[in-house]
């Protein structure tokens, strides 16, 4: 069985998406199917993100896995320019929506060339978007079974802004056209697939399932780092990732910055952050005093992230709070990286959601990003090492990769 992957990110880019596919690689692999994968060549990524690289990446990459880099054209000057020029973004909007598709004609360009009679599969992952227009090229070109996996929502994600509502109805179009052709569309939580199809049509939600993103145990232990001593005492709580868009850590930083005004928490807690966060929030930590308590530094390699988050005693996940809906459709892959490591959580998430209801399952906490008491209440319990949770085993074990594997191989033979 031969399976061709539309993928976008591979290593070396640091960015979450590309471990979320090397989970998969790894099951489909060790799961007995041949996989070719097509990916954006990192030499041209774009400049602003040049820095997130990570080579140690590399050795995740699963034996046999063939490699098609395509070059994008991201990078390019006056791509970039007319990217930021609003009037010329917005005239010329079908050469950049959805996002990627600098490297939509040049992957089609290779794609024309290519042989694809010997694949039995096509399986177009997002993020970004783009990636499954590439899948219904190919759909229409091979007429092979074709997965289409959303790791977020297209058009109805809560958190995207269009530059006008006309490029918003071009994407809208777009997205009708891959759920209509897919034969199989996935998401990485119940939440969102029945958020996102619910405008769709009723045969159109009997080929949409929920796939998980996943953990593998045996990369926690890589880097050979051994466990710290508990030396100072101190309760260690680790958030790793970025802030960005509505992601913030106030809500946290609040609560420790009124906690540390009652006790002296400087003894008692330690918190690391690993990633980029806004210089207003170091400068929030640096004004109440907080420097002896939060350390934050830059972002580390992926692996090392997995070893400090069993040299934690507490893991912190931090999501966006909502905007529009309900519950919360997003599924962090952090914080299934965070549950397979089999250490406490604290998620400080919408109370509704998929992160909420993970975290309930698994035997962690939620402390709900609109209720700041229950954060303060939470952390002091931490300090006092009083907060006791235990990680249910049971429930964790059904994001194992291979049992996530498991499940896309059903998939993949009821299509075949």
């Amino acid at each position: 069985m031969n399976i061709l992957a539309v993928l976008y990110c591979y290593p070396p880019l640091l960015v979450p998406a590309t471990m979320c596919y090397l989970k998969l690689l790894a099951g489909l692999r060790e799961t007995g199917f041949e996989v070719t994968v097509l990916t954006m060549d990192p030499d041209s990524f774009d400049a602003r993100l040049k820095g997130m690289s990570d080579d140690t990446l590399v050795r995740l990459i699963p034996e046999g896995v063939k490699n098609r880099p395509v070059k994008c054209r991201e990078s390019n000057i006056l791509v970039r320019a007319i990217k930021r020029s609003g009037a010329g973004y917005r005239i010329l909007y079908r050469m950049f929506e959805p996002k990627g598709k600098e490297w939509y004609a040049s992957s089609l360009n290779y794609l024309v060339k290519a042989d694809l009679s010997r694949y039995d599969l096509i399986l177009s992952c997002s993020q970004p978007h783009i990636n499954h227009l590439i899948g219904y090229h190919l759909k229409q070109r091979t007429k092979r079974p074709w997965i289409a996996y959303f790791s977020d929502p297209w058009t109805d994600n809560p958190y995207t802004k269009y530059a006008s509502e006309k490029i918003r109805r071009y994407n809208a179009s777009l997205e009708g056209k891959v759920m209509e052709c897919a034969d199989a569309v996935l998401f990485t939580s119940e939440e969102m697939a029945s958020f996102v199809m619910e405008k769709y049509p009723e045969d159109y939600k009997r080929k949409c399932s929920d796939l998980p993103h996943s953990f593998v145990p045996g990369w926690y232990e890589l880097t050979g780092e051994k466990a710290l001593e508990d030396r100072d005492g101190k309760i260690r709580v680790l958030h790793t990732g970025h802030f960005y868009g509505p992601r913030t850590p106030l809500p946290f930083l609040e609560a420790i910055a009124g906690l540390s005004r009652e006790i002296d928490l400087a003894k008692r807690l330690e918190v690391r952050f690993f990633g980029a966060m806004d210089r207003k929030y170091h400068e929030f930590i640096e004004q109440e005093g907080l420097g002896g308590i939060v350390q934050v530094g830059k972002t580390i390699p992926y692996l090392e992230t997995l070893a400090a988050m069993k040299n934690s005693d507490y893991l912190l996940l931090i999501d966006a709070p909502l905007k529009e809906h309900v519950e919360s459709v997003f599924l962090p892959s952090k914080l299934i990286d965070y549950i397979g490591s089999r250490k406490p959580v604290i998620g400080i998430t919408p109370g509704r959601g998929a992160s909420a209801r993970v975290l309930r399952e698994s035997g962690n906490l939620v402390c709900d990003i609109g209720a700041p008491g229950n954060i303060r209440s939470a952390m002091r319990k931490a300090a006092d090492r009083s907060l006791d949770l235990r990680p249910d085993n049971s429930a964790i074990a059904k994001y194992h990769y291979a049992v996530v594997t498991k499940k896309l191989k059903g998939i993949i033979e009821g299509l075949l």
